[in-house]
């Protein structure tokens, strides 16, 4: 049985593909016949995540490509941990491009999903005519892996990514689904002012007596269908990967993604505010990069802000000419 589309999406022509890529196949959610733009989700998401962006881009005569990333939803789910680690993840893209013949094509990404159009954008610069990150900056390989680098700086303290190293996590959030999703996008959780101790991730997220109006019940009854044939564990083997990212990434002569670049965050997301007490400066990154930060904006930044989000990728791809 078909669930139905949230965010008004079956108003639209949505068609689901089964698609190879990278010596695996992708579920990939497609409309739209004119340019396409290519979005890409992240953790705990769907590509339904997106639905206020795909109406948007769909009304104004963009096709719209939102796979099912690997290890989610209905794509294929590589049982070895090692095949998840963001050099994959980027071929994955890569892939897709060649399926729908785009030499080069445009990229957009939250959370994790930024996190594999900013290392597509790296590695494969040849094949991206414009990149654009919601929530999640271009940290660069490092000097170290990123897992190192936080345990490090988080010391005793609880961090989650920390923490998703260890079977347990996975097992923890497969024991209902429906619980652990709705806590994760809607509940409230400091990440960076957590305390050592034995309680996990879910146990430390407080939830609210109703779910935010950017997260409706239509949204979080469908992405939890998505998570029902492989669970959290390929989710989570995403962020078992850092050292072997960093590992295969030793070969790039910098840190510098050329291609034009745009990055949309909120002044409320954490990843906002572990940047800046890093010092954390893009535009040393990026050669060709604009920032835009919304003021009170979490990091649901697609769903919390819609129209800034909107108005912003549009200003990117008149930009870009594409």
């Amino acid at each position: 049985m078909r669930h139905p589309l949230p965010y008004g999406l079956d108003q639209y022509d949505i068609r689901f593909r089964t698609l190879p890529t990278n010596g695996i196949h992708l579920n990939v959610a497609e409309a739209g016949e004119g340019p396409p733009v290519f979005l890409l989700h992240g953790f705990p998401e769907c590509w339904a995540s997106w639905g206020p962006q795909i109406r948007f881009l769909l009304d104004r005569g963009y096709r719209v490509v939102a796979p099912e990333m690997r290890g989610y939803g209905d794509s294929d789910a590589p049982e070895d941990v090692m095949a998840y680690d963001t050099v994959e993840l980027a071929a994955d893209v890569i892939g897709l491009l060649d399926a729908y013949n785009q030499q080069q094509g445009v990229i957009i990404g939250h959370d994790w999903g930024c996190i594999v159009a900013w290392h597509t954008a790296w590695l494969h610069p040849e094949r991206i005519k414009g990149v654009g990150g919601l929530s999640v900056p271009w940290f660069g390989r490092g000097q170290t892996d990123t897992l190192s680098a936080l345990k490090r700086q988080m010391g005793d303290s609880y961090f989650y990514i920390i923490d998703f190293q260890r079977a347990a996590a996975h097992e923890a959030l497969n024991r209902d689904k429906t619980r652990s999703l709705e806590g994760i996008l809607t509940g409230h959780f400091d990440l960076l002012g957590q305390e050592t101790g034995d309680a996990n991730l879910l146990e430390r997220i407080t939830l609210p007596e109703q779910p935010p109006e950017y997260m409706p019940r239509d949204f979080l009854d469908y992405i939890v269908s998505r998570y029902q044939r492989h669970g959290f564990e390929p989710p989570l083997n995403w962020y078992r990967n850092f050292e072997r990212t960093w590992q295969r990434t030793a070969s790039q002569k910098d840190n510098t993604i050329t291609v034009p670049a745009m990055y949309l965050t909120g002044s409320r997301d954490w990843t906002h505010r572990y940047a800046e007490s890093i010092g954390l400066d893009m535009h040393r990154q990026c050669s060709d990069l604009r920032i835009h930060e919304v003021k009170e904006a979490g990091h649901w930044i697609g769903q919390e802000e819609p129209d800034w989000v909107n108005r912003e990728i549009a200003e990117f791809l008149a930009l870009i000419e594409h």
